[in-house]
Formats: structure tokens, C-alpha cells, sequence
């Protein structure tokens, strides 16, 4: 049985590519008292770690620091072993219990190994939930950073807030065109304006599932995305037309890597069959599960009064939470896909595969 999210302690991922600010958001929010007791964790690249020794340490919140290389690349057993033997010596030394957690990840780091670990070590998802991804953006070089790197889209399309820091560097048109570019890569995330890292925590905070409660819908945000609805045509039931059905499509990128960041809303009508939806999410995530970033959901499942809140990053997803009925008081059910090179077509025709009209 999965633990009560709203027992376990809030995460706040906080990425950027490098030279973008984190260091200075960081010691600014840490001296904040929302952050009383939270556990800061660096990732450092390299064997000589810098960083750590930048941010504000204090009585009232423990930093600590992963020197073994790019967070991205270690972090499957390098977070849980940091994070909990950190918990194990507060414990110790009969120390109060820590309120939250903030990951910061190096410049170079792909968020989405960092969300995918909190969802599937067993230590972590057992006593951490995610509150939020928050991405900062320099103003005077984050257009021609993101159209350069990969990493640097990628980490914001899963953000859920975006703080555009050196915005007195630039003028209103170059801001403005910034803003633009990343309301295509992320239509749904929360831009703000950040000066020397100054920003009440409050504002970076309490923004995941658990927190919000009942305004799941504000968390799923589905207006801000293209909406893409089944096609429900005849789809032959063969190895070979799946791959083509799902093979990139042609059309512009926006990096020198090929990949395309597409962000969009898939919505279902009526309330979908329990198998329907099992098989679908495990064949997507099976074939595409690289390419798919993230993916919000609230469902309405036959066969249940209360909707399902459903998070997934990659191959993996976080265990359906149930929300309240209003939730999907109109009985649509809505998923946000974030991905890198995966059209709408292919998860609207590969649901219509699973319907039973379609079936072989």
C-alpha cells in the first residue's frame, strides 16, 4: 500500500543551465523561515566541490553534498544513500525531523532521472513526495541556450515554475521574446521574474498534488495546452503499422539535437475501462517511455465515483491517488503529455487501438 501523501515531506527540485542563478536563489531562500529544518541537497560535478561552500549554512537547515559526478548520471543510488544518511544522522543526534527538501542539480543535469528516482526507491517514496520543478532561465542567453541544448529544454518542460533571472540585463523585446519561447516549450508553467534571487519561498512552494488538495485541476492546468481528442478511426492491427504510427513526424525542432519539446492535452469523453487504460499506459511507456518526459492526468475510470490523479516521468508512474468527485465534475478525462519528439497523433491512435470497436 502506497503512504498518505500528505504525511511525507515535500520536494522541491531546483534546475538551470549553467550560470543561470541557482546558487544565488538558493542562499536567498534559505534563510527564509518556510525553509526552518529543510535538508539541501548539492550535486556537484567533479572530485572538488565549490558550491556547498557558497550557500548560507545555518542552525535551522542541513546542506550536504554528492561530489561523485553529474547528478543525472549517478542518482539512482547516490540520492537515497545522501539523503537517507542524512535523515539516519539527524535521528541520531535527536535532531527535529526535516520539514523539506531541496535538490539542487547541476547545470548539466536532465531533471527527469532526479523525479524518476524519488517515484521508484522505495526508502525515498516511502517518506518523500515532489512539491515541484522549478527552472531558471537566464534572460540574457536563455533563448540561445535552449535552441544549443538539450538538457537545458528538457529541464524546462518539466518545470512547473520558471524564474527568468538577469531580467535588468536585457530590454522589454528581448524578455518578451524569451517568454514567448518558453510558453512553447512549457505552456503551463508560471513564469516569473527573478532579481538576485530575491523571491518569497512561498511563491516556489506548496505547489505539487498533495499540497494543492482539491484544486487538482489548477495542478493539472490542462487549458494552457493544445487539446487533442481520440480519432477513432480504423486502425490496422499490425507490428508494422504501429511503428509507423508512432515514428517521429517531420516538421521544425528547436535544438541542433533534433528533438522537438511538444506539450500537449489528450482528453477522453467518456469514462475509460480500468484495462483500457493499464494496457495503453504500459504499451505508450514501453515504446516512447524515453521520449516522454512527463505526463499529468486526472482520469475518470468506469466503474469509479472518484477520479484518479495520475504522475508519471518516463517509464514510470507514481501510484494513482483517488481525488474528489469535482475534481472531473464533467467527466472528461485529461492528460498532459510533455515530450521530446512524439507527435499528438501517436497517443491519441494508439488509444483508439485499445478501444474495443478497434480490437482484432
Amino acid at each position: 500500500m502506497s503512504p498518505d501523501t500528505h504525511d511525507l515531506i515535500p520536494v522541491t527540485v531546483l534546475t538551470g543551465f549553467l550560470g543561470s542563478g541557482k546558487t544565488t536563489l538558493l542562499n536567498r531562500l534559505v534563510q527564509q523561515p518556510v525553509m526552518k529544518d529543510a535538508l539541501v541537497v548539492i550535486n556537484e560535478f567533479g572530485d572538488i566541490g565549490l558550491d556547498h561552500r557558497l550557500v548560507a549554512e545555518g542552525d535551522e537547515h542541513t546542506v550536504v553534498e554528492m561530489s561523485s559526478g553529474c547528478l543525472c548520471c549517478t542518482i539512482r543510488g547516490d540520492l537515497s544513500r545522501t539523503i537517507q544518511r542524512t535523515f539516519d544522522a539527524i535521528e541520531r543526534a535527536g535532531g527535529e525531523p526535516f520539514s523539506r527538501v531541496i535538490i539542487e542539480t547541476t547545470g548539466l543535469a536532465d531533471p527527469a532521472p532526479i523525479l524518476h528516482t524519488l517515484m521508484t526507491d522505495y526508502w525515498l517514496a516511502h517518506r518523500l513526495v515532489l512539491d515541484g520543478v522549478i527552472c531558471l532561465v537566464d534572460a540574457a542567453s536563455g533563448i540561445s541556450t535552449l535552441n544549443a541544448h538539450r538538457e537545458s529544454q528538457r529541464q524546462a518542460a518539466i518545470a512547473d515554475r520558471l524564474l527568468i533571472t538577469k531580467a535588468d540585463l536585457v530590454d522589454g523585446a528581448r524578455l518578451s521574446r524569451l517568454a514567448s519561447h518558453l510558453a512553447r516549450i512549457n505552456p503551463a508553467a508560471e513564469q516569473l521574474q527573478v532579481s538576485h534571487g530575491e523571491i518569497a519561498a512561498e511563491q516556489l512552494t506548496g505547489k505539487g498534488l498533495s499540497a494543492q488538495g482539491r484544486q487538482a485541476n489548477h495542478w493539472l492546468s490542462a487549458a494552457s495546452y493544445a487539446q487533442v481528442a481520440p480519432v477513432m478511426d480504423t486502425i490496422q492491427a499490425t507490428p508494422g503499422s504501429l511503428v509507423s504510427m508512432l515514428s517521429p513526424q517531420s516538421g521544425p525542432v528547436l535544438s541542433r539535437h533534433g528533438e522537438q519539446v511538444r506539450s500537449f492535452c489528450f482528453t477522453v469523453e467518456e469514462p475509460i475501462a480500468p484495462e483500457v487504460l493499464e494496457d495503453w499506459l504500459d504499451l505508450l511507456m514501453s515504446l516512447l517511455g524515453e521520449k516522454i518526459l512527463r505526463v499529468k492526468a486526472i482520469v475518470k475510470v468506469a466503474g469509479r465515483e472518484q477520479p484518479l490523479a495520475l504522475h508519471g516521468v518516463q517509464h514510470i508512474f507514481h501510484p494513482p491517488e483517488p481525488l474528489p468527485v469535482e475534481a472531473c465534475a464533467d467527466g472528461v478525462s485529461r492528460f498532459v503529455f510533455i515530450t521530446t519528439g512524439v507527435a499528438p497523433e501517436a497517443v491519441s491512435r494508439l488509444f483508439d487501438y485499445f478501444q474495443p470497436a478497434q480490437a482484432p
